[in-house]
């Protein structure tokens, strides 16, 4: 099932399903405090220490099209069985669902706003398993640029599954988190970016 929501009024976390996302969701929370998003140089790791590995930050690249991992953690890697650093964040996955992710990415960006997404993924031993991501925008250094600092939070140990590579990808849910704003915060605009459609999308059984 691919679930698309519309943009949600409520702060709440409910829709958060892992221990690790709704911790990165706290910690995102205490450090923007009243700004729509922090400074990359506010962010204290320390204090999220256990959840370093399977983090990210995720950057637009509008001469490239693309949207970018600017920095993917080791376990995030591990469960793709590759480097991600530096590469296109949507490499391998279908074209209709690299528009979907694209379009919520683009949304995080744009609107300053959280977004909220659950993959499946299959391996070349028959395995599949769930993960979940979460991303936040992220001032970037220059204090200009958005960035998305985000997680990618598998349901299972992806390194006890002794897979050698990840066969398919699918998208199971996507949504935005909708966050208050201040009025100072009206967010900038972005060259190029791809534009998130208010919509529903159902196919198939349930995820």
């Amino acid at each position: 099932m691919l679930v698309s929501d519309e943009l949600n009024s409520s702060q709440d976390e409910t829709h958060i399903l892992h221990p690790s996302s709704r911790a990165l969701f706290r910690f995102w929370e205490s450090v923007r405090a009243e700004k729509a998003a922090p400074r990359r140089e506010e962010l204290d790791l320390t204090r999220i220490r256990q959840l370093i590995p399977n983090l990210f930050i995720a950057e637009y690249a509008p001469k490239a099209r693309m949207f970018r991992w600017r920095l993917a953690g080791t376990g995030i890697c591990e469960v793709y069985h590759r480097e991600l650093t530096g590469t296109n964040f949507l490499a391998g996955w279908d074209h209709f669902e690299a528009d979907t992710i694209g379009r919520f990415l683009a949304g995080t960006i744009r609107h300053l706003q959280p977004c909220l997404m659950r993959f499946r993924f299959f391996t070349d031993r028959d395995q599949v398993f769930g993960a979940e991501l979460v991303g936040f925008p992220l001032t970037a250094a220059d204090g200009v640029a958005t960035h998305i600092l985000g997680g990618l939070f598998p349901f299972r140990d992806a390194g006890a599954l002794n897979y050698t590579a990840l066969t398919h990808m699918e998208l199971s849910a996507a949504r935005s988190i909708w966050t208050e704003l201040l009025p100072s915060d009206v967010p900038m605009a972005q060259v190029d970016l791809p534009v998130i459609r208010n919509f529903r999308v159902i196919s198939g059984g349930l995820s």
